[in-house]
C-alpha cells in the first residue's frame, strides 16, 4: 500500500498537527507501508525554500513543494497534482480542513481513483485567534466549499465537538473519531519532585494561544513563578515586559528537549492553557500523563483533552476567574490529588500504542 500524507508543515517545524502527521507517517512506514509526506518548503514565518526539497526522515519520504502563494499558515502550490500523479497512491490522507490542497486532492481523486481521507484537525478558530482576513476566508470556504467535505471517503474528527461542527456544515455520514495520541511517560512517576510555586505554560507563543489572559491572571496569584516554554512567534518580549511591570515572576526558556519537557511537567503544580479555542490541546494530555492537572477556558478540543472536574478546572476567560482557578488548585490539596489522578487516568487512554493502530485498520478497510 502506498500512502501519501498532505500537510501544511512537517518536521522539523514544531506544532500539534505536525506531531500527529509525523507519528502516523512513521508508524505506517515502520509497518512496511510505503509512506510519503507532501508538504511545502516554507517555515511558519517566511523561510521559503530553506528546507531540502526531498529527504527521507525515519523511513518517511518527505517532498516539499515550492509555494506559489502564502498567507498566514496557508499555502498554495501548483506542483501538487504532478507529484501525486507521479506517486500513484492507494491512499491520500489530507490534513487540516480548508487548505487549498483539500480542493486539489478532490479533483485528483476523481482522476486517479485513490481512496481519500480528510483529517480535519478541527480548525474552527474564532476571529481573535485567526485574524480578520483568515476568518473571512474560513467563512467563505465553510459557506461555498462545504460540498468538498462529501468528496472524501472518510472524515476523521478529533473529538465529539468537531463531529458537531462538521455536521453543522452538512456532513452526516462517514465521520469517525480518532483523538490525538501522546507518548507513555517513561519517567519514574512521583509527586515528590513537585515545586509548590510553579505554574507552567508549554506551547507556541502565538496570539492564538491567548497568553495575554494568562499573564494578566498571574498578577492575582501570590508567590508563584510562571514558566513559559515553546517557540516564540514574536511575542515573548512583550509578555515579559508586561509581567515585570506587574511584578509577576516569569521565566521564558524557549524550546526544550523531550526529556526537559518531562521534567517541567513533573515539577509543575499546574499546567495552564488559556486558549479560547483549541482543535484538540495535545499538551493537556502531555501534562495529564505526568499527573499535572490543568486550568482551561473557552470551548473546543481542550474540554475533551482535559475534562473539567476530572483532569482540569474550567474558568471563565477573564483574569480574575482564571487566577482563582489556578489559586484553587494550588491551595486545595485534596482537589489537586483528585484531578492529578483523573488527568493521568484519562491521558493513559490516549497513548500512541492505542491510537496508531486505528489508522492502519482504517486504511486496510478502505482498500479492501
Amino acid at each position: 500500500m502506498r500512502i501519501i500524507h498532505v500537510a501544511p508543515f512537517y518536521t522539523p517545524i514544531i506544532g500539534g498537527v505536525e506531531e500527529v502527521v509525523r507519528k502516523i507517517a512513521e508508524y505506517t512506514a515502520s509497518r512496511g507501508y510505503e509512506t510519503h509526506v507532501v508538504t511545502y518548503n516554507r517555515l511558519r514565518n517566511g523561510g521559503v525554500g530553506s528546507l531540502p526539497r526531498e529527504e527521507e526522515i525515519n523511513g518517511v519520504h518527505v517532498i516539499r513543494l515550492k509555494p506559489d502563494l502564502t498567507w498566514s499558515n496557508g499555502t498554495y502550490s501548483s506542483e501538487l497534482p504532478q507529484v501525486i500523479r507521479r506517486l500513484k497512491p492507494d491512499i491520500v490522507h489530507v490534513h487540516v480542513w480548508r487548505h487549498p490542497y483539500v480542493f486539489q486532492v478532490t479533483r485528483l481523486r476523481r482522476e486517479l481513483k485513490f481512496k481519500a481521507v480528510l483529517h480535519g484537525h478541527a480548525p474552527f478558530y474564532n476571529l481573535s485567534q485567526s485574524g480578520l482576513v483568515t476568518w473571512i476566508y474560513y467563512r467563505l470556504v465553510d459557506t461555498f466549499g462545504r460540498d468538498y467535505l462529501k468528496a472524501y471517503d472518510i472524515y476523521i474528527a478529533l473529538t465529539p465537538y468537531e463531529v458537531d461542527k462538521v455536521k453543522a456544515l452538512g456532513l452526516s455520514d462517514n465521520v469517525v473519531i480518532i483523538p490525538n495520541g501522546i507518548y507513555e511517560d517513561k519517567c519514574s512517576y512521583s509527586n515528590a519532585g513537585r515545586k509548590e510555586n510553579i505554574v507552567l505554560y508549554l506551547g507556541r507563543i502565538s496570539k492564538s494561544k491567548n497568553i495575554d489572559l494568562l499573564i494578566k491572571a498571574i498578577k492575582y496569584v501570590n508567590n508563584i513563578e510562571l514558566i513559559v516554554v515553546g517557540p516564540d512567534e514574536g511575542l515573548v518580549r512583550k509578555y515579559v515586559r508586561y509581567a515585570k511591570r506587574s511584578n509577576v515572576k516569569i521565566r521564558y526558556i524557549g524550546q526544550v528537549s523531550e526529556m526537559e519537557k518531562h521534567r517541567l511537567y513533573l515539577e509543575s503544580m499546574v499546567y495552564t492553557l488559556p486558549s479560547l479555542y483549541e482543535g484538540f490541546g495535545l499538551t493537556l494530555l502531555e501534562a495529564g500523563i505526568h499527573g499535572t492537572p490543568s486550568v482551561i477556558t473557552g470551548e473546543g478540543g481542550q474540554v475533551y483533552a482535559a475534562p473539567p472536574n476530572k483532569a482540569s478546572l474550567w474558568a471563565k476567560p477573564n483574569p480574575k476567574d482564571y487566577a482563582n482557578a489556578i489559586t484553587t488548585l494550588l491551595m486545595d490539596r485534596e482537589l489537586w490529588k483528585k484531578l492529578s489522578q483523573g488527568a493521568r487516568e484519562w491521558a493513559q487512554q490516549h497513548t500512541w500504542n492505542k491510537i496508531l493502530p486505528k489508522y492502519e485498520k482504517l486504511y486496510n478497510e478502505l482498500t479492501m
